[in-house]
């Protein structure tokens, strides 16, 4: 691999090209445990049947380093279900403006409908987290009227699990397994990008770029 006997300097301190990739981890790990971490949040686009690009904003909800997965939940009547069952490609982009960094992430798909992940996950899932699968209809149906989409009853009193269980159908984990990765340092005394490349969970190619 080219380059790592070279380093940049973030926040005073020294990192070559090996150590910027385990920075670009963590940073999306402490963002899937820590609620106001900026990394948080990601935004997520599929590719849709007219071969058009969709994006949306998703929660950060897993990261594992070791086998560079990201997961995050949606509904399974949403569109970009439909777009990853036709293309399992997706693309990740993490941005915090008071870190300065920005992480692109490229993936496959694996959708988690009905195994021990997708039942676990939704055990571990509050009562008001899982009123966005509880809509009566699909994401994204027109409505003539502002609506939040489900029961009105639990807009006033969050469901018990049994009456939540009833929506466990909707809800699913989509598995991330990221095959490129693209670091970039905002710095006003010049910009920073690296990039990384894995083939089965293991670090192939990386190497510096031009912002």
């Amino acid at each position: 691999m080219n380059g790592e006997t070279h380093s940049i300097s973030i926040n005073s301190v020294a990192y070559n090209l090996q150590e910027i990739e385990d920075l670009a981890w963590k940073k999306m790990v402490n963002g899937s445990v820590k609620k106001k971490n900026g990394f948080r949040t990601m935004y997520v686009a599929t590719v849709n049947q007219l071969g058009e690009a969709t994006m949306r904003t998703v929660v950060n909800r897993k990261v594992d380093q070791l086998r560079k997965t990201i997961y995050f939940h949606t509904d399974i009547r949403s569109q970009k279900i439909a777009d990853l069952r036709a293309d399992n490609r997706l693309f990740m982009l993490f941005y915090d403006a008071k870190q300065r960094v920005q992480i692109v992430v490229k993936a496959h798909a694996i959708l988690h409908t009905d195994d021990d992940l997708k039942n676990n996950r939704w055990k571990a899932t509050s009562a008001q987290a899982r009123l966005g699968y509880m809509t009566l209809d699909a994401p994204n149906t027109e409505s003539e009227l502002p609506t939040l989409g489900y029961d009105t009853k639990f807009s006033e009193n969050k469901p018990t699990e049994t009456e939540s269980d009833f929506y466990k159908g909707n809800f699913v984990v989509i598995e991330c397994v990221v095959y490129e990765l693209s670091f970039l340092y905002l710095d006003y005394l010049g910009n920073r990008k690296a990039n990384f490349m894995y083939e089965n969970a293991t670090l192939a190619n990386s190497h510096w770029a031009v912002p």
